[in-house]
């Protein structure tokens, strides 16, 4: 009788150490998930800024102004003319263009 409870007993440990290893994995894969989301929102986040910045600065060319190079929070924005009539204003932060807005023609 007593070999049928070590068994049991055996049995129910092995069961734990196995729920325990599930539980563990699972909980990993969830961080991995809950950091990539992290990494998305913060891209998501810069690129909203970018597109926001490089929208006012049209308007500003637009309206006859020449900003060449501007920083705002730290954001970069660089327009540069390319013709008479167009320009191609950037948006980067540190270093790396995050928005390029071509094409952007007087009326």
């Amino acid at each position: 009788m007593k070999d049928h409870s070590v068994s049991t007993s055996r049995l129910l440990l092995l069961e734990l150490v196995c729920n325990l290893f599930l539980f563990a994995l699972c909980a990993a894969v969830c961080i991995l998930f809950l950091v990539r989301a992290r990494a998305l929102s913060r891209e998501s986040t810069d690129l909203t800024h970018a597109v926001y910045l490089a929208q006012s600065a049209a308007e500003v060319w637009r309206a006859g102004d020449i900003p060449v190079h501007t920083q705002e929070n730290g954001y970069t924005v660089i327009t540069e003319s390319t013709g008479a009539d167009t320009c191609v204003i950037t948006v980067s932060r540190n270093g790396t263009v995050l928005y390029t807005l071509e094409g952007v023609a007087r009326s």
